[in-house]
C-alpha cells in the first residue's frame, strides 16, 4: 500500500483518502476536497501526490506537494467542485482495485502522463468565436471519456517534467529553441555559435555537411506557407504586434501562478493574423504569449518522462497525453499546431542515454514532416508514416512515397501514402489503413529489427472530421486495431516496448472515441474484454481495399522494394492488397461502434474512479 508522509503535519496520507488540497480556482487558492490517486518521487526524489479533486473534471487532477494537503476539517464545511461530492462506495472499489495483484500488475505494465499545465496553452481569443482545431477541449475530451470507460484505474500515473535545453538541441536549431524557450543571459553565452545538431552518422561525422538538395526540397521553410486548413499568411502590421505585446506584459502580473513569474514570450515568428483576430505562427498555429512556451516545454519533457520507465523496465508501454503536439515541427521552423517536435526529441534522446540498450527505434506515423526531416539521414531511425497525401495537395504536402530517406539513412523513410483519384473517390477506412499496416508496417518493421516503438498517435483520419483537417472514415474499432496489430509488433520484438504520444485529432468526440479504444488495447489480455481485441478474426465489415487504396499501395511497392522484402504474390498483376478471409465479420453489425443512445455520455456526479 503506497503510504505519502507528510513530515510537516506528520500525517500519513493513503491511496483513496479525502484529503483537502490547494488548487487555484479564477486566480485565486482554495482549499477544495479532494481524494489520492498516486504518490510518487520526483526526479529530485522529492514526494509528489496525484490528487482528484472531487467534483471536478479529470483534466483538473494535478500533483502537489505534500504540504498543499491537509486533514479535511469539518464535513459540512468541505468544498467541492460544480458537480458536488463524489460517492464514497466508488473509491472504495478504486482503493481495493489498486491494493490489488491485479492493480498492481496493471500498474507495472501501462503508464499515463498528463499535466494540466498543458491546457493552459490556447488562442488569447479562447476560441469565443472562431473554434481552433487545437484547443485544450482535446485534453479534456479525452481525460472524460477514459473517466466514462472507468479505464483511469489501469494507468500508472507519471509525473511530467519540463524539457531542456540540451535535450531540444538534439534536434532543433539553437535558434529554434530560443525563439519559444526564453534563455537565461549565461545560456546565451555559452551558445553563441550554433550547436552542431546530432541526428545521424553523417552529421556526426561531417559537421557542416553539404547543403542536402532533397531535404531543403522537403523543407518547409522554402514553400509559400498554408495553413492546416489550406489559408495563406496574412501578416500581421507591427503597430497590432505592439499592441498584443503591452496587452501581455500587463497581464503577467495577474496570470495563472502555474508559472513562478510568467513573462510573455514573443516569438519572431508570431505574425500571422488569424481568422479570430489574434496573432499567430505559420497561418494558424496559436501561441499565448503567456502559457504555450511553458505547455511546449512540459508536452515535450511529458514524453520523456513516460519513456524513461518504460525502457527502464519499469513499465512495457504508456501513453503521452499531451498537447501541443510535435510532429509537424521541423528542425527550425513552427508549423501545423506543433512547436518541438516531441517525438523526434524524444528518440534523439533515447538513443544517446541509452545506447547500450536502445540502438535502433522505429517512429510510427500519421504524416509528420518534421520527424522525417529531422531523422531523414538516420539508419538508427525507421520512419514510416500513413497519410493522406492527394498527390502533394494535402497539408503538410511532403511524404511522397518516392521520399525514402537520403545517405546512410536512404530506405529508412517510408511513406504510404494515400492519393484518391477523380473517378468516384472512396474516402479510406478501416480496411485501407489496416491493410496499410498488414502488408507494409508490419513486414518492414519486423526487417529492421527495432529496440523500441514510438507511436505518433494522430487521429486526424477519424470519421466525422471535415475535409481539410481529415476526410477519411476511420472508426474507433479500426484505430484498437491497428493499435493491436502494433502492440504485438513491440512484444514479439522488443519487449513490449512502445509508447503513444497524441498527436492530431480535432473533432472532440470521434477523438476521444478513438483515442480510448486505440489506449485499451495498450492494457493486459482480459483487463476489460468488452472493450479490447484479443485476434483479428470478424473483426472488418471487408477485407478488400478500395481502388484508389490499391493504386497507392502499387506506388508505394515500386519505391520500397529497393529496400525491403516482399513477398512474391505482392509483384503479381492483379494483386488486391487483401486481408485474410477470416477477418471479415460474417454479420456487419459486429463490427460497429456501439452507439445506444438512451446511454448518457456524461459521468454521474457520484462516481469517482
Amino acid at each position: 500500500m503506497s503510504v505519502c508522509k507528510c513530515i510537516e503535519e506528520s500525517q500519513s496520507w493513503r491511496i483513496g483518502d479525502q484529503v483537502e488540497a490547494i488548487k487555484w480556482a479564477d486566480d485565486a487558492k482554495e482549499w477544495y476536497c479532494a481524494r489520492v490517486v498516486e504518490v510518487s518521487n520526483d526526479s529530485h526524489d522529492e514526494t509528489l501526490v496525484f490528487v482528484h479533486y472531487e467534483g471536478w473534471p479529470p483534466e483538473e487532477a494535478d500533483w502537489i506537494s505534500p504540504t498543499l494537503l491537509r486533514t479535511p476539517q469539518k464535513a459540512e464545511g468541505l468544498q467541492y467542485g460544480p458537480t458536488g461530492a463524489e460517492s464514497t462506495r466508488s473509491w472504495d472499489d478504486y482503493v481495493d482495485f489498486y491494493n490489488s495483484k491485479s492493480g498492481e500488475m496493471a500498474r507495472q505494465n501501462t503508464g499515463i502522463v498528463q499535466d494540466r499545465r498543458m491546457g493552459l496553452h490556447c488562442c488569447p481569443c479562447h476560441s469565443r468565436e472562431t473554434i481552433h482545431p487545437e484547443r485544450p477541449d482535446r485534453i479534456s475530451s479525452i481525460l472524460q471519456t477514459f473517466h466514462t470507460n472507468r479505464i483511469l484505474r489501469y494507468f500508472k500515473r507519471i509525473h511530467a517534467r519540463e524539457i531542456t535545453t540540451q535535450e531540444l538541441l538534439r534536434v532543433h536549431t539553437f535558434s529554434h529553441v530560443r525563439n519559444y524557450y526564453p534563455l537565461d543571459e549565461e545560456t546565451m553565452v555559452k551558445k553563441e555559435k550554433r550547436p552542431l545538431k546530432i541526428t545521424s552518422i553523417a552529421a556526426l561525422l561531417n559537421p557542416e555537411p553539404p547543403k542536402n538538395p532533397r531535404i531543403q526540397q522537403l523543407s518547409s521553410t522554402n514553400k509559400v506557407l498554408r495553413g492546416v486548413g489550406g489559408d495563406t499568411i496574412i501578416t500581421a502590421d507591427q503597430d497590432h504586434i505592439n499592441r498584443q505585446y503591452r496587452r501581455f506584459s500587463t497581464a503577467a502580473a495577474f496570470a495563472d501562478a502555474s508559472q513562478s513569474n510568467p513573462q510573455p514570450t514573443a516569438p519572431p515568428t508570431l505574425v500571422c493574423k488569424m481568422t479570430c483576430g489574434e496573432l499567430g505562427i505559420s497561418v494558424d498555429t496559436t501561441f499565448h504569449p503567456l502559457y504555450t512556451s511553458l505547455a511546449a516545454k512540459v508536452a515535450a519533457g511529458a514524453l520523456l518522462s513516460l519513456v524513461e520507465p518504460i525502457v527502464q523496465g519499469q513499465l512495457r508501454n504508456g501513453f503521452a497525453l499531451i498537447r501541443p503536439p510535435g510532429h509537424h515541427a521541423e528542425d527550425d521552423l513552427a508549423m501545423g499546431f506543433c512547436f518541438y517536435n516531441n517525438v523526434a526529441v524524444a528518440v534523439a534522446s533515447t538513443l544517446e542515454k541509452h545506447s547500450s540498450k536502445i540502438k535502433k527505434a522505429v517512429v510510427i506515423d500519421c504524416h509528420g514532416n518534421g520527424t522525417q526531416k529531422i531523422f531523414y539521414d538516420n539508419p538508427n531511425v525507421l520512419y514510416i508514416s500513413v497519410h493522406r497525401w492527394d498527390h502533394g495537395k494535402f497539408y503538410p504536402f511532403s511524404g511522397a512515397p518516392d521520399e525514402c530517406g537520403e545517405y546512410e539513412g536512404i530506405g529508412k523513410n517510408v511513406n504510404i501514402a494515400f492519393s484518391e483519384s477523380s473517378r468516384r473517390p472512396k474516402p479510406m477506412g478501416d480496411t485501407e489503413f489496416v491493410a496499410a499496416f498488414y502488408h507494409f508496417v508490419l513486414p518492414i518493421v519486423k526487417q529492421f529489427g527495432p529496440d523500441m516503438i514510438f507511436v505518433s498517435a494522430g487521429f486526424d483520419a477519424a470519421e466525422g472530421h471535415p475535409e481539410n483537417l481529415g476526410g477519411y472514415n476511420v472508426t474507433p474499432r479500426g484505430y484498437a486495431l491497428l493499435t493491436k496489430m502494433v502492440k504485438d509488433l513491440a512484444e514479439d520484438l522488443c519487449e513490449g516496448r512502445l509508447v503513444l504520444t497524441l498527436e492530431g485529432g480535432y473533432e472532440l468526440q470521434p477523438l476521444a472515441n478513438s483515442c480510448a479504444a486505440s489506449v485499451a488495447q495498450l492494457f493486459l489480455p482480459d483487463t476489460i474484454p468488452e472493450q479490447q481485441i484479443m485476434c483479428f478474426q470478424d473483426t472488418l465489415d471487408s477485407t478488400k481495399p478500395n481502388r484508389d487504396a490499391i493504386d497507392s499501395f502499387q506506388d508505394v511497392l515500386k519505391h520500397q522494394k529497393k529496400h525491403w522484402h516482399f513477398p512474391e504474390e505482392m509483384f503479381e498483376s492483379g494483386f488486391t492488397f487483401s486481408l485474410p478471409d477470416d477477418w471479415r465479420a460474417t454479420d456487419s453489425i459486429s463490427t460497429r461502434p456501439r452507439r445506444d443512445k438512451k446511454k448518457s455520455t456524461k459521468i454521474l456526479a457520484t462516481e469517482g474512479y
